[in-house]
C-alpha cells in the first residue's frame, strides 16, 4: 500500500504514545484517521493538534476489552467513514513482577487489553476487509514478542500471542488481498513506562527504558515504511534485530544471557 493519501486508518491507543505518533504520522501522509482510545481528553488534544494542519480526524472513545463496545465502534466507523484501509493496534499496558507473584487479576489486566483488545478489533473489521478485497493490519507487538524480557511474564505472553495473530492474518489474508505487519520495538519512551505496574520492584526499574528508549515518533516512521513495503515484521532499533538473530542462531547462548540479565535485574531492583 504505497499510496496513503485519502486512506482510512484506524488507530487504537491513539491518545498517547505509539498510537498517538502513528495517528499523527499517517495524518501527515494524507490519510484520514479514526482515533480510538478510552482517554477522551487525549483524543480531543490529538484532534486539536492535527486538524489545523489539514488532518482529517474522527475520535471514538471505546474500551477495547469490551467486545460489545468494539461492535458499536464498528458500526459507527462503517457509518461515518467506511471500512478502514489500515488498522494500527497499539493500545496496551505493562507490568514488572516475578512470574510466581502475578495474580490472576493482573494476568487479565494485561492480556485483556494487550491481546483481547487486538482480537476484538480484528474480529470486528477483518471480514469487512476480506469482502472488499484489500486492507492492512498493523499489530504493535514488542521485542518481548521475539524474546522474553525478565519479570514481564504477562506482557511477554500477550506479545508472543500478538505475533501469532499477525502471522495468521498475513498467511490467510493473501487470498483476499489483506496483509499484516507485526511491529517489534525495543524500549519506547511512552506513558506505558510510567504507568506500568511495579509489583515488588523499585521504581528505578523503569529507568532503563528511559535511558536507551527510542521516541514514538521515530517508530511511527518505521510503521509507515512497514506498511508501504508490506513487511511481515518491523524491528526497531537495530539492537532488536541483533538480539533476535542471536536467539535464532544460538538459543543456548540467548538462554544463558537471559538468565544472567534476570539475576542482575533482580539483585539491583528488587525491593528488600
Amino acid at each position: 500500500m504505497k499510496q496513503l493519501d485519502g486512506k482510512l486508518v484506524l488507530v487504537t491507543g491513539a491518545a498517547s504514545g505509539i498510537g498517538r505518533a502513528a495517528a499523527a504520522r499517517f495524518s501527515r501522509e494524507g490519510a484520514r484517521v479514526a482515533a480510538v482510545d478510552v482517554d477522551s481528553e487525549g483524543l480531543a488534544t490529538l484532534a486539536r493538534e492535527l486538524e489545523p494542519a489539514g488532518g482529517s480526524v474522527q475520535c471514538y472513545v471505546t474500551d477495547l476489552r469490551d467486545a460489545g463496545e468494539v461492535a458499536g465502534l464498528k458500526e459507527e466507523i462503517l457509518c461515518n467513514a467506511g471500512t478502514p484501509d489500515i488498522i494500527v493496534n497499539s493500545a496496551g499496558v505493562g507490568i514488572i513482577c516475578c512470574v510466581e507473584e502475578v495474580s490472576l487479576e493482573d494476568w487479565h489486566w494485561v492480556i485483556d487489553l494487550n491481546l483481547w483488545g487486538y482480537v476484538n478489533v480484528v474480529n470486528a473489521f477483518l471480514s469487512e476487509m476480506f469482502v472488499r478485497g484489500s486492507g492492512h493490519i498493523v499489530n504493535v507487538a514488542s521485542a518481548a514478542g521475539l524474546f522474553a524480557v525478565p519479570y514481564q511474564a504477562p506482557y511477554n505472553t500477550s506479545k508472543y500471542a500478538v505475533m501469532g495473530l499477525t502471522d495468521s492474518i498475513r498467511q490467510e489474508g493473501r487470498r483476499r488481498g489483506v496483509s499484516a505487519t507485526a511491529v517489534c520495538p525495543g524500549a519506547v519512551v511512552t506513558p506505558i513506562i510510567g504507568s506500568a505496574k511495579l509489583l515488588g520492584f523499585d521504581e528505578a526499574a523503569t529507568g532503563l527504558a528511559y535511558s536507551f528508549g527510542t521516541t514514538p515518533e521515530r517508530l511511527a516512521e518505521e510503521i509507515v515504511k512497514g506498511v508501504r513495503k508490506d513487511r511481515p515484521v518491523v524491528m526497531y532499533p537495530h539492537y532488536v534485530r541483533v538480539l533476535h538473530a542471536i536467539k535464532r542462531v544460538s538459543p543456548r547462548l540467548a538462554d544463558v544471557a537471559g538468565a544472567a540479565v534476570a539475576k542482575t535485574f533482580y539483585r539491583r531492583y528488587r525491593k528488600a
